[in-house]
């Protein structure tokens, strides 16, 4: 029996290993919290409740993660910001999830001469290969004047002795683990930290290749969602994560301390308030790829089509169903692509789908709630709305020809080479194609004409607008009907001529440009479907609206508020269609029916003859009343235009906010260096002289440390006081860190921005002091101007800086020009 149990127990066992498919994850570094949620995910059996065995493997020194993960050593990899660069430059790289919204990525240096960016010209620094890509990194580089062939890469050793013991000047680190152990081990530090430098970028990201999404979609959901659920258990047990990787992953010999500091000083970079655990934003990696593009490193053109996260895993999916035959199922997409793209971009944790639906498909999907939106013909927006409440909420205006139209009709044509038929009353016994009984431009709209002219016909439909007017061209029919603008569009296509057709009836109104044989009737239906939340749909509308309001070139549509469809329904009841068919009904009919009515409404006519005058009596107040509201509509008015404009001043000022720096009010360094390359890139052009003025305030930290930060704050705004009042309005002032500011001048000599720097000097030293009731400081300047080979900004701002440094050396308070 105990034999019996145990081969029970054996094979049932071996059966459900079996059963988990194996894959495996490459971490970016070394065992520790960095990589809590992928040990949680296997310690908790969240993977394997999802069926997968997943291996965790540990970086190893020297190996290329990105490559190990294209090759297929490893399913999924950690990245970094550069996996846009590894996308670009044709490797299948997919960006699945950012586990931290906030770079942790550092540099450290224990060398006491080490205490800016700017210090680690031809230094020694050591970095893993992702990390000499790192945009952040990259970016506090760039920004201080060091690019990578300026500073001696060693490869990482992962021994934190090499840094305490100089063995090299500088070392790429996190934050969350090795200025933790300095601390402990009492040893000093400089920490250079991009997002001081206002680089605040994606930290380690989750990813895996093309081939995993196209052939194993359903495993990549799994263990997406298995891993999220680990990084988010990770983070709401840290103490407890940290003493399972204590426990069980601690290769590096950490104390638990350590990894509990970890685990906290990670928690508050991988969470954006309001924004769930993982998302990645398209606009933080256009920030990125732009880095990149100035640091040279992203050279062959820039697309994120197809890798962040494109199977939606991280956003609720928006579906749009766009009516269209089974025949034109493949061109809807690329008309309103863009604007689905739009709405993406324009809500992070949404993705809108647009589906392609014919009839019947439209049908189903709006009955079983597989659509939240539909573009449909008017007809059928009816139809819909009757059967299921679907709520019309904008008419469509497409565009032709940089213009928009929200209405359209039918038109009704023949061959132009056709002598047998001039007019409608020459369709008598020819054959007329049309799109499909439920087509209300290309079917109903030109029957109630040719009805109109007592013409009634029997017609082909053949599917699609295109199959109409090929098959009247090809003389396959004798006539056609479809809707407006078909005409002009294929013409444009280079797929018709105009000439070779005949329009039939031919009406003009009045700045429509299509050719048209019929009224007038209004456009598409946007709506939204009953389950569609009324908060999404605001959203949705509001934004479409904007949009709408300032179109970008070749936008394929504007959108306007539902016009009157009454006429829809007047000619859905002339033809006895859904929701109106039924027999026919003659004036007996509706007297009989009516007739108590019609003896009602008699009675009433005569009491309200009588009340006549006393009406009119009425109508005086009445117009009274109309102009009280009339002036109160007026000042509804001018309040509505006075918070319009309040808004306006209030948008200026946050982009002012955006740019300035919050102490000083100055230009911050963003808008610096982005003002700077401007004025760069226009002096190469047009040849003129441009020069770079780079200021620090002598001996500010003695200041700091003597009279205290408040002291420290106030002796920066009046030092950036001083300047902008003998500085031209032309000329670019601005913060660029701590005590250090930079000014840009152009359209001057270097002798005038020489006097200028040592006006800027004296009044410095001058007006500090007891008679400001501030300490007396001194500023030293270093200049330099634009040279022919000058590649950027960052080239003149390197010289200047060592003029400043030069100024510094040699003794303060005084310029010097390199």
């Amino acid at each position: 029996m105990r034999v019996l149990i145990f081969y029970i127990f054996f094979y049932t066992t071996l059966f459900a290993n079996h059963m988990l498919e194996p894959i495996s994850v490459q971490l970016a570094w070394l065992h520790q919290f960095q990589s809590a949620g992928f040990y949680v995910a296997k310690e908790k059996g969240f993977y394997e409740e999802l069926d997968l065995n997943v291996t965790i493997k540990e970086y190893q020194k020297g190996m290329n993660v990105v490559n190990s993960v294209v090759s297929k050593e490893s399913t999924y990899g950690v990245g970094k910001s550069s996996l846009v660069i590894d996308r670009n430059n044709g490797k299948p790289v997919v960006a699945l999830m950012a586990l931290f919204q906030h770079s942790p990525s550092v540099l450290i240096s224990t060398n006491p001469v080490i205490k800016t960016p700017k210090d680690l010209f031809n230094r020694l620094v050591m970095m893993s290969f992702e990390e000499s890509n790192s945009a952040a990194i990259i970016s506090m580089l760039m920004s201080n004047g060091i690019k990578k062939e300026d500073i001696f890469l060693q490869e990482h050793s992962f021994k934190l002795d090499d840094l305490i013991n100089l063995r090299t000047d500088a070392m790429a680190c996190y934050i969350s683990n090795e200025p933790f152990i300095l601390r402990e081990r009492n040893i000093p530090h400089t920490i250079l930290n991009p997002k001081e430098y206002g680089f605040d970028f994606y930290g380690d990201i989750l990813f895996t290749t093309d081939n995993e999404i196209a052939f194993h979609k359903e495993r990549a959901k799994r263990f997406y969602n298995a891993t999220k659920q680990g990084w988010e258990w990770a983070f709401d047990h840290i103490e407890e994560t940290a003493q399972l990787i204590y426990d069980k992953y601690n290769t590096q010999n950490k104390t638990l301390a350590a990894l509990i500091y970890e685990g906290y000083t990670l928690k508050s970079l991988a969470f954006d308030e309001g924004k769930p655990f993982g998302v990645l934003e398209p606009k933080k990696f256009d920030d990125i790829s732009s880095i990149y593009k100035i640091s040279g490193l992203l050279q062959n053109g820039y697309s994120l089509e197809g890798f962040i996260d494109p199977l939606y895993f991280a956003k609720n999916v928006v579906k749009i169903g766009i009516l269209a035959s089974r025949e034109e199922s493949d061109i809807v997409p690329k008309t309103w692509q863009e604007s689905a793209h739009y709405l993406s971009a324009l809500f992070p944790s949404h993705q809108f789908i647009l589906l392609p639906l014919n009839f019947e498909e439209m049908q189903q999907s709006v009955q079983k709630g597989d659509v939240e939106f539909v573009i449909v013909n008017p007809m059928y927006a009816i139809q819909l709305e009757h059967s299921f409440g679907l709520s019309r909420i904008a008419t469509l205006s497409p565009r032709y020809k940089n213009r928009y139209y929200s209405e359209y009709g039918s038109v009704i044509f023949t061959k132009a080479s056709t002598t047998e038929i001039q007019n409608y009353r020459d369709l008598k016994n020819k054959k007329i194609g049309a799109v499909s009984p439920r087509s209300f431009g290309g079917y109903l709209l030109g029957m109630k004409e040719l009805g109109d002219h007592s013409l009634q016909k029997d017609v082909i439909f053949l599917n699609t607008h295109y199959n109409v007017v090929n098959a009247v061209l090809n003389g396959k029919v004798d006539a056609g009907i479809i809707r407006t603008d078909v005409l002009e569009k294929m013409s444009n296509d280079g797929l018709i001529t105009l000439g070779d057709i005949k329009v039939l009836g031919a009406k003009h109104y009045p700045d429509f440009p299509f050719a048209v044989s019929t009224e007038l009737y209004p456009e598409w239906v946007l709506a939204k479907t009953p389950h569609t939340s009324e908060y999404l749909t605001n959203e949705v509308l509001s934004t479409l609206l904007k949009i709408s309001s300032s179109p970008k070139p070749n936008q394929a549509f504007r959108l306007k508020t539902p016009l009157d469809y009454s006429k829809v329904h007047t000619i859905l009841r002339e033809f006895n269609i859904y929701p109106y068919e039924q027999e026919p009904y003659t004036l007996k009919d509706a007297i009989l029916k009516y007739r108590y009515i019609f003896i009602g409404l008699f009675i009433i006519f005569v009491i309200s003859f009588a009340f006549m005058a006393y009406i009119q009596r009425l109508n005086k107040k009445l117009l009274e009343r109309s102009q009280e509201v009339q002036n109160f509509n007026d000042t509804l008015e001018k309040e509505v235009e006075q918070r319009t404009h309040e808004l306006s001043l209030l948008n200026s000022k946050l982009k002012d906010l955006a740019n300035t720096d919050e102490l000083t009010k100055i230009n911050n360094r963003r808008y610096f260096l982005l003002m700077a390359t401007q004025y760069f890139h226009t002096a190469k052009r047009n040849k003129m002289e441009l020069h770079i003025l780079s200021l620090d305030i002598d001996f500010f930290k003695h200041v700091n440390d003597t009279y205290g930060h408040a002291m420290g704050d106030a002796v920066l705004k009046f030092f950036c006081k001083c300047i902008k009042e003998l500085i031209r309005q032309s000329d670019l002032f601005g913060r660029i860190g701590g005590e250090e500011f930079s000014i840009c001048i152009q359209n001057t000599s270097l002798e005038g921005a020489r006097i200028l720097a040592e006006k800027i000097r004296e009044c410095i030293e001058r007006e500090t002091g007891s008679s400001q009731n501030l300490p007396a400081i001194t500023v030293s300047i270093g200049i330099s101007s634009l040279k022919e080979d000058d590649k950027e900004v960052f080239d003149i701002m390197k010289r200047s800086d060592q003029a400043l440094y030069a100024a510094k050396k040699n003794g303060r308070n005084q310029v010097q020009i390199l």
